[in-house]
This record gives C-alpha cells, sequence and structure tokens, in this order.
C-alpha cells in the first residue's frame, strides 16, 4: 500500500471516530440530566402514592433525579398526550395504566394513537379497585347500598376518577349489573375523588387499598366490595372484604395495570436504559420495603413482555364499551 493511499484510510477512520463518538457518548450517557416523570392524573391518588418512593430509589439506579410532573385531565388524555408530543429522547416518561392506555383513547377523539405512540418500559405492578363510602351512611355492606339505591334511584352521587378511568370503569359495571341507578360524579383523579367523598360531596366512590388504607383504619371509611374473583386475603385491613365474583358479579373484573411507557420513537439505547432501570428497582430492597410499607405488592412485567398484551387487551376493552354503551 502505497504513502498517499494509507493516509487517506487513516483519515477516513478518524473521520468516521469523529463523527461517531458523540452518538457513542450521548447513548453511553443517558441519562445525563433529570428525567420527568408525567402522571395523567391529580395528587394524592395510588399513582401518586407510589411515584413518591418510586422516584426517590430509581434516581440511584438512574444516577439523575426523576421528576414528577402532575398532568391531570381529559380522563388521563392530557397527560397522555403531554408526553405524546413531548420530544422521545427519553427524558420525559409516563406513568400511566392499561384504562388510559388501551380504554380510554377509544372512546374520544384524541390527536395520538397510544397503541402505535408509545413502548412499555414495565409494568411494576395491579392493583384491585374497591368501592367504598363513608361509615355514616345507612348501609353496612354492599347488599345493603343496592337495596338502599334500589329504594332510591338517582339519589346516589357516585364519585370516580374520570370518565372510563380506573374507578369509572368498574363502578359501570357493578351498575349494570346490580340493576341501578345512580349520578356519576368525575373528579381529576383518585385523589380529588376520594377527597370528594371524605369531605360528604358524594355517597360512595372507588379507590385501591394505598389510598384508603389510613382512613379505614381510622373508621371513617368502610370498604364494602373489590373487583375480581378473589379478596385480598393478605391484606390485615381488607382481607375480609368480599370479592366481587363470590357476590354473583362476575362481570366486575377490572384490574388496573400500573405501568410505565416512554415515547416509541424513544432510542433503543434509551429505552433499554430505562427497562433496565426499572427492573433493578423491582429487585431493589428499599423499594420492596416500600412496597410493603403502603400494603402493595411487587408483580413485574418487562416492557417488551407487556407490549405484546395490549394489542389484545384494547379488542377486550373495545368489547366492553360495546356492552356498556350498546354502540
Amino acid at each position: 500500500m502505497n504513502r498517499p493511499t494509507s493516509v487517506r484510510i487513516i483519515g477516513i477512520f478518524a473521520l468516521v471516530s469523529l463523527l461517531l463518538s458523540p452518538m457513542m457518548t450521548s447513548a453511553a450517557s443517558f441519562p445525563s440530566r433529570p428525567i420527568t416523570l408525567v402522571l395523567p392524573v391529580g395528587a394524592g391518588g395510588s399513582h401518586d402514592l407510589h411515584a413518591r418512593g418510586i422516584t426517590s430509589i430509581i434516581a440511584d439506579i438512574l444516577g439523575q433525579p426523576m421528576i414528577v410532573k402532575l398532568v391531570p385531565g381529559g380522563a388521563g388524555m392530557k397527560g397522555t398526550g403531554f408526553v405524546a408530543k413531548a420530544k422521545p429522547d427519553g427524558y420525559t416518561v409516563l406513568f400511566s395504566h392499561n384504562g388510559f392506555d388501551q380504554l380510554v383513547p377509544q372512546t374520544r377523539k384524541v390527536p395520538f394513537n397510544t397503541m402505535r405512540d408509545f413502548k412499555t418500559i414495565a409494568k411494576i405492578n395491579h392493583g384491585q379497585p374497591m368501592f367504598i363510602s363513608l361509615t355514616n351512611r345507612p348501609w353496612k355492606t354492599i347488599k345493603g347500598f343496592i337495596a338502599y339505591a334500589k329504594k332510591n334511584p338517582g339519589k346516589i352521587n357516585w364519585g370516580h376518577s374520570g370518565v372510563w378511568g380506573a374507578g369509572h370503569t368498574p363502578s359501570m359495571q357493578l351498575v349494570k349489573a346490580a340493576g341501578i341507578k345512580v349520578n356519576f360524579i368525575p373528579h381529576k383523579g383518585g385523589g380529588p375523588s376520594l377527597r370528594a367523598l371524605l369531605s360528604g360531596q358524594d355517597d360512595i366512590s372507588i379507590a385501591f387499598p394505598t389510598q384508603a388504607r389510613s382512613h379505614a383504619k381510622s373508621g371513617k371509611l368502610r370498604a364494602l366490595l373489590v373487583t375480581g374473583d378473589k379478596r385480598l386475603s393478605k391484606d390485615p385491613v381488607f382481607k375480609n372484604v368480599p370479592s366481587a365474583g363470590e357476590l354473583g358479579f362476575k362481570s366486575v373484573s377490572f384490574q388496573m395495570d400500573r405501568i410505565f411507557m416512554a415515547p416509541s420513537k424513544t432510542p433503543a439505547g434509551h429505552l433499554k436504559t430505562l427497562r433496565t432501570a426499572f427492573e433493578k428497582l423491582t429487585k431493589h430492597k428499599s423499594f420492596k420495603r416500600f412496597m410493603r410499607s403502603i400494603g402493595e405488592s411487587v408483580v413485574f412485567v418487562k416492557g417488551a413482555d407487556y407490549d405484546k398484551t395490549r394489542v389484545q387487551r384494547y379488542k377486550e376493552f373495545t368489547a366492553l364499551i360495546k356492552a356498556m354503551t350498546g354502540k
């Protein structure tokens, strides 16, 4: 090889290395600044409570802070849209659930497609919603409540966290199954919904064990029913609350999957870093301790695995919407 040719080849390699080095550095250094975690709900709900512990622990894993940003409104669609429009660089992440991801977008016109525009980082657990009321109301059981509602059609204020959300959907399932008429009152998330019940504005509502625990222990709230077929048998406070299935309400089955998501065009390396970080989080002793402290379990599903179920779940919710609305 003559000298001019070898010099040119060396020069080309040097130029390629120079061009690639910023990209390699960028991939290797992600994240190099704080990550924004968007919650499409208001303060005080189960997502907010989870996020408090998660962000304090995962910051050590990622080496950068994770900052919570509450963007409530539109039954979760305002916050979801915020992340859908964000730069897909891994620095804006959505803490959502299967209702917001697979159900609500089918019930209204939104400028995004969750199936196309998001990929799952991880599912950390799921929750069974509970029907709750104040202990000073004239019923002590779900059967007593249904009997009261039938005698007083249209006079019950039933609060929930947003139309077609994790509170509204099982509430509609129960109202339909029980054959009662109520006034549904939407709120901007589980926190505002719980506060409306505690203030006496609403007669009945729905919440997750994390939210309702302290109020049930103090004697202010009474849990009437949990969704699904099984009781919360390992929960010291709610283990005796009957399940919908055992009382014959098989259709009251909604379960909320808590999922972290990123825009689908997020660089593969950044998405992998986030997925790895959340998998490490679910194995972290401090995280497990935190989850026990709020009465929640860890049910981890890898993002790629959860993405495989989303299309089927979407179809199932299509059928549910048709069954509930007749459309």
